[in-house]
């Protein structure tokens, strides 16, 4: 993806944060790969230049692809950190360490891009508090189930509807990108399903910021052309939909648990069930294609014992 972005990205600015996001995928590749060697493991067969046609239209507007890597860049710094964490080995905490550092440094590139582009979506502001306050009762909990009289939302249940708004408008616009370009209509039906329920999603956290009279996240020009050249394969658009859905999952549960808000809680419970659903049926058309590759497993003790 990073290639063909590389390819049609138009702005000089842009096409230099997308350079540095290729190169650091590139060398990421190579190191794990290097090591997977050592360890005389096989590599993942993953990708390569046949699941991608850089000869095609542009499909994504230049915007888009800088919103898609804040986006990738939360979610690999997260991924990283979670597997630094589970790591004993100290090359391979090293590795994990060396990959934090630059992908806080392409966040941070992507961010500052937008800011001085005037492209940066800012958060709701919310006036600062005069003196620190304790919460009175189990209402402040519950407060929010009437709809005639709901507590306005505290700063953290702002971030995360925010965050959740913005990830499902790059959600719904990779879906339109998908479905207009793949000649599959096994895949453009599953797309559109996809868009329903990022669009679906997006209007529910943007009347709950309404509701409190905070201003919600604005559509910029996040930009899907009218090209409906095939550009990926089903293959790569897919597996990039299940680390989507993973991370949707993972935003989620985290917001759930942050929210004080019960009809906050039960949202993200009743939608994180919607998202594992859409999840199920992508890894179903996956496994009917023989598209899913498996991770290296724990052997079959009992299978080897008849042997």
């Amino acid at each position: 993806m990073m290639n063909y972005f590389y390819k049609t990205v138009e702005d000089t600015d842009i096409r230099d944060v997308v350079k540095k996001a290729r190169d650091l995928t590139n060398n990421g590749k190579e190191q794990i790969a290097h090591l997977f060697h050592q360890e005389m493991i096989p590599v993942p067969d993953g990708f390569s230049d046949s699941d991608v046609d850089l000869t095609a239209p542009r499909l994504f507007t230049d915007p888009f692809m800088l919103f898609f890597l804040e986006t990738m860049g939360k979610a690999g710094t997260l991924a990283y950190s979670v597997s630094q964490a589970a790591s004993s080995r100290k090359d391979v905490r090293e590795l994990f360490t060396n990959y934090l550092h630059n992908m806080s440094g392409l966040y941070n590139l992507v961010v500052d891009t937008a800011l001085e582009k005037g492209l940066y979506v800012r958060p709701p502001m919310i006036t600062k508090p005069s003196e620190v306050e304790y919460i009175e009762g189990k209402t402040y909990l519950s407060n929010g189930l009437n709809p005639f009289n709901k507590r306005t939302l505290n700063s953290i249940e702002i971030s995360h509807l925010f965050e959740n708004t913005k990830t499902n408008y790059i959600g719904s616009s990779l879906c339109t990108g998908f479905a207009q370009t793949t000649d599959s209509k096994e895949i453009s039906d599953y797309m559109k399903r996809g868009k329903a329920i990022s669009d679906k999603h997006i209007n529910l956290f943007t009347k709950t910021l309404s509701d409190s009279d905070l201003d919600v996240p604005s559509t910029w020009d996040i930009g899907v052309t009218d090209s409906t050249t095939r550009v990926f394969s089903d293959k790569l658009m897919m597996f990039l939909f299940s680390v989507l859905s993973a991370t949707g999952q993972g935003n989620y549960a985290t917001a759930s648990t942050a929210s004080m808000r019960y009809d906050l809680v039960a949202d993200y419970q009743r939608i994180s069930i919607e998202i594992a659903l859409f999840a199920k049926a992508g890894v179903n058309i996956m496994l009917k294609h023989g598209w899913l590759e498996e991770p290296p497993q724990a052997p079959n003790r009992k299978e080897l014992m008849k042997k």
